[in-house]
């Protein structure tokens, strides 16, 4: 039988991880399952121990993001042999017979090196809303004219979905890398799909297989001041800006002609004819930051057409980049 991990960064996860933990126990497949803890300061780690006992627990020593998360278990995974690796989040269950569906699909398709069910939310018998907007309508269309049609096929090609639930042949990740750690938050799962489409990574849409993903993050503790809220949205607007700029075809003038017009003359213009001063300011904060990491930007672009094992622990010695991001465990 083939070997599959299944990889779980959790961040203060408590409410969630009881049930995602159950449902793999309850697979219909039982696969390998890694928890790389991003330094809860709740009861995951504790309810992880405790209940799943099954379960191989990494705990990072800082919240070091989702993509450095990952990073961490993808090296594992590499390093244990797995044949393929399932990238799941925290606030999300799977269907008892999804991950079967999704190894057999993969034996099934060597063409295709990457594989997603499909995204429910609130249960199983309702599509996400989230992921239809941001994913399947730009990019699988054909399965929504399907399924109002009521005649769905297998699969469906498709350029990327968020990174929920990501069944990966684990090779893949010794041609295209891991998650950039330019990336904290948000953005880390588009740039990869970028590099998937790079190196002629193959992405299917099995709508047979099902999860359901709320789409939730970690409780808050404090409602956010001004601004922190402001910082925090900036980041986000920050991570969309580079993985628009952060392709290797692009010279320096067309990446600033980007900048220029989606990072100042656009907002500028949406402050003028609706008045948002905020959204003006977080779009502002966000552009200044990617106009100094612009350097950097280039060389991971650049770095990242290579095919190569970028940002994973494989051979320890780092280059001046960051090409191997190995956070210290405990």
């Amino acid at each position: 039988m083939k070997k599959i991990d299944v990889i779980i960064v959790t961040y203060n996860g408590a409410t969630w991880i009881r049930r995602n933990l159950m449902s793999l126990r309850q697979s219909s497949l039982l696969p390998h399952v890694i928890v790389v803890d991003n330094a809860s300061t709740d009861d995951t780690v504790q309810i992880v121990r405790d209940e799943f006992p099954e379960v191989e627990l990494i705990t990072l020593q800082s919240n070091l993001g989702f993509g450095i998360g990952n990073n961490v278990g993808i090296s594992k995974s590499i390093a244990q042999g797995a044949e393929y690796t399932y990238l799941f989040n925290q606030d999300a269950y799977v269907a008892p017979d999804a991950i079967e569906k999704l190894a057999s699909f993969m034996d099934q398709h060597q063409d295709f090196g990457v594989v997603s069910p499909l995204h429910c939310c609130p249960d199983l018998d309702n599509i996400d809303r989230k992921t239809c907007n941001a994913y399947i309508s730009p990019f699988a269309s054909p399965f929504l004219c399907d399924a109002a049609m009521g005649k769905i096929e297998n699969y469906y090609k498709i350029r990327g979905i968020n990174a929920a639930a990501w069944f990966i042949r684990t090779s893949v990740f010794l041609k295209v890398g891991g998650f950039d750690p330019m990336f904290f938050m948000y953005g880390e799962d588009d740039d990869l799909i970028n590099r998937f489409e790079l190196h002629g990574v193959g992405f299917a849409l099995l709508p047979s297989a099902r999860i359901v993903h709320f789409n939730q993050s970690a409780p808050k503790k404090h409602e956010p001041n001004f601004w922190t809220d402001v910082k925090r949205k900036a980041e986000r607007e920050r991570s969309r800006l580079v993985v628009r700029v952060k392709d290797p075809t692009y010279s320096y003038p067309y990446m600033f002609r980007i900048l220029i017009a989606e990072g100042l003359f656009l907002p500028l213009t949406n402050f003028i004819v609706r008045g948002q001063w905020k959204d003006f300011l977080i779009t502002m904060l966000a552009t200044f930051r990617v106009f100094t990491e612009t350097g950097l930007i280039r060389k991971r672009a650049r770095m990242c057409a290579k095919p190569a094992a970028h940002f994973l622990d494989l051979t320890h010695p780092k280059d001046d980049l960051g090409s191997v991001v190995a956070p210290a465990l405990k």
